[in-house]
């Protein structure tokens, strides 16, 4: 019989509060727990009770997992192979015949009773959706700022706040040292949000003149710096106590100045060191001040000059230039050309403008980029040895250069992708009054575009030219998909569907930007119908087509069959075709076609797939079984049970781990709801006889009853038997499995109809109920029975009890230890007097 010796008590000489004997010299923990005894025992028992049903509750969902997964891996759509679905054992696997110029426009899949006798005898047209090529917009030379009077005139500003930096820190009275809390770089750009909550970069203006007003907001570019500083701080880790430096200071421009202060009542510790190298850009005059305890908020407040004397310095455009690069794009390559080199100078913008010219002839071959003076400013633009399809882009990563140099990021001779709707309005509207194009950019921000019926959400005068692309293809409720042609420097929105019918309306200033033009200069849609006299001239319509196939079914009669896709649905077969071939025509009311392309199919069952998944699940189903055969059979032993505390600490974790699987054998040993699921196992085959499947077929495809009547009804899987079944009949293994002809259930549904009654996902499938082994125990693998199943309910009760007899036990050495501790005062007492009688002797 097996034993754990040497079990200690949870209750040792330490255990308890205070010290027992210190004059009695009594174990009064030894005591108190022979006394208590009791109550200990009941909480030992009602542990040990928990942990066993805890294990029966384990075995329960081992088996109802076991369920789950099978229905899971084999009796739903969702698995690779449902093996209740008749398709699965079906000759879907179907493989296109004849003349590889015409097979190779030709795949098949599915099953139909036709695929013998049925050919594809050519492909008249594929299907195509409906497209509208906008006219094309015009391409202009790049402008730039560069004039005359700006070769020697200092007139643009170049920051001197940007990239310096503010430390952030404490002052230490005691070892005068400043203590660094972070610091804050004044930054080029910082990160934010659009409308539809996506990531994007805004850069700051750090140039402009900060007391004008920005015509696109109505607001002070000296309000709008603050702003976008507060921003950048708030993404910032500066700390002030708990608190975020953003959540105590901010930036605010008023009356000229640029304040960092304290914001809404709160108050900060932290100061500016002195040597902080953005100091002298925000207009702080240091003169004559201390600073050794470094500069206050106020301080700094107190002491700072007009922004605009200070934010900026001002230039020529030969010396703003000088080690500046442009970035040009055109034929395919992309290089950077320095504009101005250390040392030069111009005397005429003539003058610069050969040495432009000298250089781009260099990097991309003479001729083929220009640059001119024209008007008194240098324009960029296509040299005539480039062909009028070309683009040229230019672009700087250095926003103060774009902005100096008057260009937008990408600018183009043609439109420029990454700016604006509205920057782009001249190449867009080419022909429009200046009135137009503002009645055009106000409807656009008022309306929207609206395609299809369908406003396209985000899109004003200030979106980009890209993202308004994305958003059109990013709304599914307008149909259709957009995309920019730059060589052609023209729109096409093509239908998100094909086949006929599908049409592509603009309204608003939707049509200005996408529509194709008439001979009349009305800009249409693909619903204008063109006349002999109201042609399209700019931009192009074609209707969309639906695919048309030419298809025998082997009684001579040929059929053209169309598809608003290149998709079709064939008596159960799903063909689609990918070219045009057969030469597919029709003479004298009837259809003719080159024969010699004609495409048969032949089609057969996924043998090896099948063979595979069935195998994999009668090893499951087996296991299953074999499992819940021994949960019922084995009998327990009662030498071994739960352990204490006390027992583990004796023991090994691989003598722990080997007691426990002993004790927790034969918990379910002859339990009520396992042997119920066990007969219904075992009667499987018998349900399947019933149903009409014969026993000499299940054994032509290899599925028999083990010899081993004990085994709780195992079922033996023949690979080979069932491999060859699947290639000479496939049909009747298909009815076997999921019913069909003389088989009123298949195989699959009465294991399916057996296991439900147990475990399932879905209560609407069982009666409202998840099943007996999850009703009872629960299960992880359905979330709302864990928390709510017969078991659960029990332990819970049980440890309302264990927490009740805790309470006692505690109660209960409280009781004895006060009783011990006056005892213990009262023979100190006498001692003491004992000792003093000694002493009088």
């Amino acid at each position: 019989m097996a034993s754990v010796s040497g079990a200690t008590s949870s209750l040792g000489n330490t255990s308890l509060r205070g010290y027992g004997g210190l004059s009695s010299g009594i174990d009064r923990d030894a005591i108190i727990e022979q006394m208590t005894a009791g109550t200990q025992a009941k909480i030992t028992g009602q542990n040990k009770k928990m942990t066993s049903l805890s294990w029966k509750q384990e075995a329960y969902q081992s088996v109802s997992a076991k369920i789950l997964d099978l229905q899971d891996n084999y009796f739903s759509y969702s698995s690779g192979f449902n093996l209740k679905d008749a398709s699965v054992f079906a000759k879907n696997r179907v493989t296109a015949l004849g003349k590889t110029d015409a097979t190779k426009f030709v795949s098949a899949s599915g099953s139909s009773s036709m695929t013998d006798y049925m050919s594809i005898l050519g492909v008249k047209q594929m299907a195509s959706s409906t497209t509208l090529l906008s006219a094309g917009k015009q391409a202009q030379s790049i402008k730039t700022g560069i004039t005359e009077d700006s070769l020697t005139n200092e007139v643009y500003r170049t920051s001197n706040l940007k990239g310096t930096k503010l430390e952030f820190g404490i002052y230490s009275v005691t070892d005068h040292r400043f203590k660094s809390a972070g610091t804050f770089t004044f930054p080029a750009s910082y990160t934010d949000k659009d409308e539809n909550g996506k990531e994007i970069t805004v850069t700051l203006d750090y140039t402009s003149d900060m007391d004008a007003v920005n015509g696109k907001t109505g607001r002070l570019f000296g309000e709008e710096l603050a702003e976008g500083l507060n921003k950048a701080l708030a993404q910032s880790s500066i700390k002030s106590g708990n608190d975020k430096l953003a959540d105590v200071a901010e930036f605010k421009y008023e009356n000229g100045v640029m304040r960092l202060q304290e914001k809404n009542g709160k108050t900060t510790d932290l100061v500016i060191r002195s040597s902080s190298s953005a100091l002298k850009a925000l207009g702080y005059d240091s003169e004559g001040k201390d600073e050794s305890n470094g500069i206050s908020l106020e301080k700094l407040g107190e002491n700072q000059k007009l922004f605009k004397d200070t934010y900026a310095s001002s230039e020529n455009m030969v010396d703003f230039l000088k080690g500046k690069k442009l970035s040009f794009s055109f034929g395919g390559q992309t290089k950077e050309i320095e504009l101005v080199k250390s040392g030069e100078s111009f005397a005429s913008l003539d003058e610069l403008q050969q040495t432009m010219q000298k250089r781009l002839n260099q990097a991309f071959g003479a001729d083929n980029i220009k640059v001119e003076n024209k008007n008194g400013s240098l324009e960029f633009d296509l040299g005539p040895a480039a062909s009028s399809n070309q683009t040229l882009t230019i672009t700087s990563r250095d926003a103060d250069v774009r902005k100096t140099l008057g260009i937008q990021k990408g600018a183009s001779n043609k439109l420029s992708a990454e700016s604006s709707i509205r920057d782009n309005i001249d190449k867009l509207l080419p022909d429009a009054t200046d009135d137009e194009k503002e009645a055009f950019l106000a409807d656009l921000n008022q309306n929207g575009l609206i395609i299809n019926g369908v406003r396209i959400k985000g899109v004003t005068a200030d979106t980009s030219i890209n993202g308004m692309i994305e958003k059109i293809n990013s709304n599914e409720d307008a149909g259709v998909k957009a995309s920019y042609l730059s060589s052609s420097n023209q729109f096409v929105l093509v239908t998100s569907e094909t086949g006929k019918g599908r049409e592509i309306t603009l309204d608003g200033a939707s049509k200005a930007i996408f529509g194709a033009r008439t001979d009349s200069g009305e800009f249409v849609d693909s619903s204008f119908k063109q006349t002999d006299t109201n042609k399209v001239t700019e931009g192009s319509l074609e209707a969309g087509r639906n695919a048309e196939v030419l298809v025998s079914y082997g009684n001579g009669i040929k059929t053209l069959v169309e598809s608003s896709s290149n998709t079709f649905d064939l008596d159960g077969m799903k063909v689609t075709v990918s070219g045009v071939f057969g030469d597919v025509r029709q003479e004298d009311g009837s259809w003719t076609s080159d024969t010699s392309m004609a495409v048969t199919f032949s089609a057969s069952a996924d043998v090896d797939g099948v063979t595979e998944a069935v195998k994999k699940f009668f090893e499951e189903y087996n296991a299953m079984v074999t499992e819940v055969n021994k949960q019922i059979t084995t009998r327990p032993d009662s030498s071994y049970g739960p352990l204490t505390d006390a027992q583990k600490a004796e023991m090994t974790e691989t003598s722990i781990e080997n007691w426990e699987k002993k004790a927790k054998e034969g918990l379910l040993f002859n339990d009520a709801t396992m042997r119920s699921l066990s007969m219904d196992l075992q009667s499987v085959m018998t349900q399947m006889l019933n149903s009409g499947i014969s026993y000499q077929d299940l054994e032509e495809m290899g599925i028999t009853m083990s010899d081993d009547y004990l085994d709780g009804g195992t079922i033996t899987f023949n690979e080979a038997k069932f491999r060859a079944a699947m290639t000479s009949d496939p049909d009747k293994v298909s009815n076997v499995f999921t019913g069909g002809g003389s088989v009123t259930k298949g195989f699959t549904n009465i294991v399916e109809d057996t296991l439900t009654t147990y475990a399932t996902r879905y209560r609407s499938e069982n009666g409202n109920s998840y099943g007996r082994l999850i009703e009872e125990a629960g299960s992880e693998k359905v979330p709302l029975s864990v928390m709510n199943n017969q078991i659960y309910r029990q332990l819970k009760d049980m440890e309302e009890v264990l927490n009740k007899y805790k309470s006692q036990l505690l109660t209960e050495q409280d009781r004895y230890i006060k009783q011990f501790t006056s005892m213990e005062t009262l023979i100190n007492r006498m001692n003491s007097q004992s000792s003093y009688l000694s002493q009088l002797k």
